[in-house]
């Protein structure tokens, strides 16, 4: 099995998998809109890589639900797969670039051998969602259904330890910043953590909670990301005119 999706069913599968691909791409578009706008309002580069990576993630999730809608496709389906895949992981790796550059101390700052970790450390998270899938077709260049779901499996952990970075370092904000509302920040992502949890475990048990846990898990962390931008975004507007009245 590759898309949980086919836990559900040929009847349903479809028509759940359209209305939570809908929500899930309307809120990782509102997220990426107001990311763009606060990356084009402050010009820090290191800002750049959250519109994109969730731009990437809603992308991701389109393609989730062309490989449920052409399942019956032995080349499309495993194609979308593994695409989605790639691309799911890509953008979470982008995600995390973004946190990494705005906590990495200046050179003058650290040790030599820091900075070289810190260097390195954004380019293998970004390369690992290229090269090990790309690796796999290069190895099993007819789309493998046994390897591809080892490999989804693979990706999924490393999902994990991407979304747990990400954790740590909007804790670290959050505790720098000592703003008790960034607190939703963190929240978020351990509900995209729990998502992407809850898929191991349907991948060894093929449990059908497991699954709808995950998209529950996955719309209510977006929901949250997308509302604490509305809400900084509003707030900043607030402060605007308030300056310009005073």
């Amino acid at each position: 099995m590759l898309n949980p999706y086919i836990l559900l069913g040929p009847s349903v599968a479809p028509i759940l998998g359209a209305g939570v691909t809908s929500v899930s791409v309307l809120l990782t578009a509102l997220i990426s809109r107001h990311f763009f706008k606060s990356y084009s309002f402050s010009g820090f580069g290191y800002l750049l890589g959250l519109p994109v990576g969730f731009a990437f993630l809603g992308a991701s999730f389109i393609l989730e639900l062309a490989s449920v809608l052409f399942v019956a496709d032995p080349a499309l389906h495993p194609a979308f797969f593994w695409v989605q895949m790639s691309l799911q992981s890509e953008a979470l790796a982008l995600i995390a670039l973004s946190y990494c550059y705005k906590s990495s101390p200046h050179p003058a700052e650290g040790r030599v051998g820091r900075g070289v970790l810190v260097a390195m450390l954004p380019l293998v998270m970004v390369a690992i969602p290229f090269i090990v899938p790309t690796s796999v077709l290069i190895a099993q260049p007819y789309f493998d259904y046994a390897a591809l779901a080892d490999l989804s499996f693979y990706m999924r952990l490393f999902n994990l330890a991407v979304i747990a970075y990400i954790f740590k370092s909007t804790i670290v904000s959050l505790v720098r910043a000592a703003n008790i509302r960034l607190l939703y920040v963190p929240a978020a992502f351990a509900l995209l953590w729990l998502e992407q949890y809850s898929l191991v475990i349907a991948y060894f048990d093929n449990s059908v909670v497991a699954f709808i846990g995950s998209a529950f898990a996955r719309i209510a962390g977006l929901a949250l990301f997308a509302y604490v931008m509305h809400s900084v975004t509003s707030r900043r507007k607030l402060e605007i005119e308030a300056r310009k009245a005073a």
